[in-house]
């Protein structure tokens, strides 16, 4: 009696210690991913040619507003947001939708854009990364009358300037609104653009291109870009 007592104690501690680490693992999965680092994607060619379709990436997300209830951001450090970051952040427009753009112009600046030249404070702002694919008379919004940046708020847009939903289109971004920093590719495959919210046959057709071109459609040498 007392072996077979023995033997189910044995296996209920063995029972527990399983779900102990299961659940840990899940809780390590679920802080990291939400607040420390995450794999990511870009469904669009809004950064082109920085961030291609297909692209793979690491997002930074430690102390990123976003990602945080404010009493814990008060005891953060603040993260350093400089002008050309590219950064993660909710979109004003469509709840739960994820964009990634660059920041053009910051807190209390003045921003006018000119035949599709960015001024800030009056003066041109150089931009190695932008690209422009449609023709001069097809271009949109390349012009923009002066205005002020709203304290705590970022002007936000895509490197692709002629296929990019940004600030030109929904205003400043708040700060809160930020997630993270891409930091560098980990894989990539070459893919056209697809619906963030694509059906399950999407999905599986997707998938099942992945597994048929792996290896031809795999962009091997931009594993490792770091992204800026």
């Amino acid at each position: 009696m007392k072996r077979c007592e023995t033997k189910i104690q044995t296996r209920k501690t063995r029972i527990w210690q399983n779900v102990k680490s299961v659940v840990s693992t899940l809780v390590f999965v679920w802080l990291f991913t939400n607040h420390i680092a995450q794999a990511t994607m870009v469904p669009t060619e809004s950064m082109n040619p920085t961030i291609l379709v297909g692209d793979h990436f690491m997002l930074d997300k430690v102390a990123f507003p976003a990602n945080y209830p404010d009493f814990v951001l008060k005891v953060l450090p603040e993260r350093a947001i400089q002008r050309t970051d590219i950064l993660a952040f909710w979109s004003p427009e469509v709840p739960d939708l994820r964009l990634i753009k660059r920041v053009i112009g910051l807190p209390g600046e003045t921003l006018e854009i000119r035949d599709g030249d960015i001024y800030i404070n009056g003066e041109k702002l150089r931009e190695p990364y932008v690209a422009h694919v449609l023709p001069q008379e097809r271009l949109l919004l390349q012009n923009l009358p002066s205005i002020r940046i709203l304290a705590d708020s970022l002007f936000m847009m895509g490197d692709n300037r002629d296929d990019s939903r940004d600030s030109r289109y929904f205003g400043v971004v708040s700060h809160k609104a930020m997630i993270g920093r891409p930091m560098f590719i980990y894989w990539s495959y070459e893919s056209g653009p697809y619906p963030q919210d694509g059906s399950v046959g999407q999905w599986a057709e997707y998938y099942a291109s992945i597994a048929t071109h792996f290896f031809t459609r795999t962009r091997w040498m931009r594993t490792g870009t770091v992204l800026r």
